[in-house]
């Protein structure tokens, strides 16, 4: 596969974005340049705010290119890690970028702009209680406030108080970094072979990749701005009625509600949400400079006793979604840090850039191997209340994906992954399950990262390196940091007669657009934000410990509307629009954190059993 390219990348150059507003409740349009189709990733010499919007000239999203798009998440992504201004609490001071620091300076160590974003438990406090009208931390703010206290320093107010592990650290500052989760949305763990066991202090599982969720001013603002008394607090859950009528507008119109609807869930335009992948660093990895590192807050310890501890950490994964004019199912955009996939014995597979260089190339994507197997299930009247996914599939361990016979002796697991990415799926119950007795070790992504990502890397390194040059900057992680892919337009996927082997993957030919993704874009995926069978290969819907693409009345299982049809989309697109637009008996507008709510317990990590993860509870859960 190789998509054209029409950028244009002006080396040394420094190309000034013109946005009319800040990113935080209004729209403005990027000034794009003589020829509409095309675009250019640069590093502004003033501070920028994220564009809002894909192709504004040409048509919006629906109509942009593979380029446009992998352009548009780059300029995201600059604007995103610029170091933020001051924070001491003061209205206006979140979200927003520093006036003196520049992009990639080391001298500015306090947090980037995303991380100023609020994290889901500063929304969705889990001391919020149906019996008393109880805002999140800052809330309403000062008088006249019309972010009703956004800007507040960080709070994470759980239903119980959490105490720090170590006494010396209780009156530290609060970090903006807060990895109140430690799985995959429940199905999985991950972890990183690479780091030394020794490596974080207090820390009972040191490999483990915990992860953080946050939403910019926009979503706070609506969601506390909709919150009006104690039967009305769409913190601690979205009320039933507006629920109920939002799934009436959806089924009806197979449509989004108007954006920034108090009468239907609906957020607004310019909304953005961010999820991010953490692990500690080994003294090595900290000496290279190819990682952004930050201080984070973890949990440890058993329900009912945990404790907090924080640390310097580095950044290995970063999710950028936005919901703009044009794509009301939000721009997904993911990037990671250039050197998450190793082999057992420490040697890179892919460069900075996501071109695969260890030769020869893995054979496989994971050790051992697995396959989805996905019966249709016998046509029977459909239930009431909509779609209920099929839980008749299961996930298995086999010598061959293309043809997914379980194997017929007892499956080897990965048991020594040396520097190597490992997963560890959690206990289901069978067969609606994936493979847990074992690791699961990373010998490759199930698809590669294409072309017109690649080459926006390249030019956006080549930026990179260009401005820190001029600015008198040596180095910056952020060159180390790639475009994995974008997703900016659904695509329904139809499942073929008779259906195939690993549960009828998608495929496509060229040309790539739009309406004719590659696989490796209607499947995106994060190698460690989703790395299991039913996250790397998403479609269909969860049922909720796999994904199927049927309902448990045999009809084929759909998870997105837009513009009057109801599409079966894979990779982030469809899971947000699974677990977030469309749940069963909930309401997100692609947000999952909106359609789970309050935020009751940070995660803290499940221990390692022959059969399996041990149980921990959860901050969310899974809907079918």
């Amino acid at each position: 596969m190789k998509a054209s390219s029409t950028r244009r990348l002006l080396a040394g150059c420094i190309f000034v974005i013109a946005l009319a507003v800040l990113v935080s409740s209004k729209q403005p349009t990027v000034i794009a340049g003589p020829n509409p189709s095309s675009a250019e990733i640069s590093i502004p010499s003033s501070p920028p705010t994220p564009p809002t919007e894909l192709n504004p000239q040409g048509g919006g999203a629906p109509k942009a290119t593979f380029d446009q798009a992998a352009d548009f998440s780059w300029q995201e992504f600059i604007a995103l890690n610029w170091p933020a201004g001051p924070q001491q609490g003061n209205p206006g001071q979140r979200d927003t970028p520093s006036s003196t620091c520049r992009f990639g300076d080391p001298a500015c160590t306090g947090p980037l702009v995303w991380q100023t974003f609020r994290g889901k438990v500063e929304i969705f406090p889990g001391n919020s209680s149906p019996l008393k009208f109880q805002g999140p931390p800052g809330y309403p703010g000062p008088k006249g406030d019309p972010s009703l206290g956004y800007d507040a320093l960080p709070v994470y107010s759980y239903s119980t108080a959490i105490p720090a592990c170590d006494q010396s650290q209780a009156n530290d500052p609060t970090p903006w970094i807060n990895l109140d989760e430690t799985d995959q949305i429940t199905l999985d763990n991950m972890y990183a072979g690479v780091v030394d066991a020794n490596s974080s202090l207090g820390n009972s599982s040191p490999q483990l990749i915990r992860f953080l969720a946050k939403a910019n001013r926009s979503q706070y603002v609506y969601v506390a701005g909709n919150s009006t008394n104690a039967g009305n607090q769409w913190w601690l859950a979205i009320p039933q009625n507006i629920v109920t009528a939002t799934k009436t507008y959806l089924a009806t119109n197979q449509a989004s509600p108007p954006p920034n609807s108090s009468q239907y869930v609906s957020l607004p335009n310019g909304t953005i949400e961010v999820k991010a992948g953490w692990r500690p660093l080994n003294a090595s990895e900290s000496a290279t400079g190819r990682f952004h590192t930050q201080t984070v807050r973890f949990y440890e310890g058993p329900d009912g006793s945990k404790c907090y501890r924080d640390a310097t950490w580095g950044l290995v994964a970063l999710h950028i979604i936005q919901k703009t004019s044009s794509a009301p199912y939000f721009i997904y955009a993911t990037f990671e840090q250039a050197d998450n996939i190793l082999t057992a014995q420490g040697s890179k597979v892919e460069d900075a850039n996501g071109n695969i260089i260890l030769q020869p190339p893995p054979p496989t994507a994971t050790t051992p191997q697995v396959c989805l197997v996905d019966p249709q299930p016998p046509m029977t009247p459909p239930p009431s209340g909509g779609e209920v996914t099929s839980s008749l599939g299961s996930v298995i361990v086999t010598a061959g994906p293309s043809i997914c016979q379980p194997l017929v002796k007892t499956p080897t697991y990965c048991g020594a992954p040396g520097s190597q990415l490992y997963l560890r799926n959690a206990m289901g119950s069978p067969p609606n399950s994936e493979p847990s007795a074992g690791n699961i070790c990373i010998d490759k992504r199930e698809n590669a990262i294409p072309d017109y990502a690649i080459n926006a890397n390249t030019q956006a390194h080549a930026a990179i390196a260009a401005y820190l040059k001029q600015s008198g900057i040596a180095s910056a992680p952020w060159l180390y940091y790639k475009l994995v892919n974008v997703q900016y337009f659904p695509y329904d996927k139809i499942i073929p007669t008779p259906p195939t082997p690993n549960g009828s993957l998608y495929t496509s030919k060229p040309p790539y657009s739009a309406q004719n993704p590659p696989a490796s874009s209607f499947y995106q995926a994060n190698i460690v934000v989703e790395t299991n069978r039913s996250l790397q290969l998403f479609s269909g819907g969860l049922s909720p410990n796999i994904s199927s693409d049927w309902n448990q009345d045999g009809t084929p299982h759909k998870n997105s509307y837009y513009g009057g049809h109801f599409y079966n989309m894979g990779g982030c697109m469809g899971c947000h629009g699974s677990q977030g637009q469309n749940p069963a008996g909930k309401a997100g507008d692609f947000s999952v954190i909106l359609a789970r709510g309050i935020v009751s317990q940070p995660e803290s990590p499940a221990l390692e059993t022959s059969k399996g993860m041990t149980f921990v509870k959860r901050n969310r859960s899974l809907t079918k």
